[in-house]
């Protein structure tokens, strides 16, 4: 069976719809009216969830440069599209956009974290609607190849910051002050 399903269409699906999706371990997010599901993800996945966001919140709060939060946290970038990416870190200057029921409006930073089921996904419909909504850094991280993609917006289209391998490190460009080394993203 595969990790993740796509439900059928059913009527024009918008944000509002994640409020009323079942509290069953999935994650439900709808992309453009339509709703994808997908299971709860493996430990490995959840290890680098847990490595870049300890790190990057480590940063923000020391430097106080904003907030960094983890799935599942509904995201709604416009109104077709509400989705729950694995990491995300908003600026100070745009705090206005946390809420109580999620962030309403673009993220500085969206970090997916793929498998084989959301690989497609990630690199396809969701990187063309978080370029399309203003995400500024859009990072892809393959726990299974070691890897990371750092994108950073240019214009309305992505241009790669950093490609990393499993020894690989960068600053970013939205954290000048922070090294990300791969062998502390990936490390359980």
């Amino acid at each position: 069976m595969p990790r993740t399903t796509q439900a059928a269409r059913v009527g024009a699906l918008t944000y509002r719809d994640l409020w009323h999706t079942p509290d069953d371990g999935n994650r439900w997010e709808i992309i453009g009216g339509e709703v994808f599901v997908t299971p709860a993800p493996f430990v490995p996945h959840q290890q680098v969830v847990f490595n870049l966001a300890s790190l990057l919140r480590a940063h923000a709060r020391t430097h106080r440069l904003g907030q960094v939060l983890i799935a599942p946290v509904a995201v709604v970038l416009e109104r077709p599209s509400g989705v729950q990416p694995d990491v995300m870190f908003v600026s100070r200057a745009r705090r206005g956009i946390i809420q109580e029921k999620g962030i309403f409006g673009a993220p500085d930073l969206i970090v997916e974290v793929t498998s084989p089921s959301t690989a497609a996904r990630d690199r396809g419909m969701k990187l063309d609607l978080y370029a399309r909504v203003g995400v500024r850094c859009y990072w892809l991280v393959d726990p299974k190849r070691g890897t990371l993609r750092a994108l950073r917006l240019e214009g309305d289209r992505y241009a790669v910051e950093a490609e990393l391998g499993p020894r690989g490190r960068f600053v970013p460009s939205l954290f000048p002050r922070l090294t990300v080394r791969m062998r502390d993203v990936l490390n359980p």
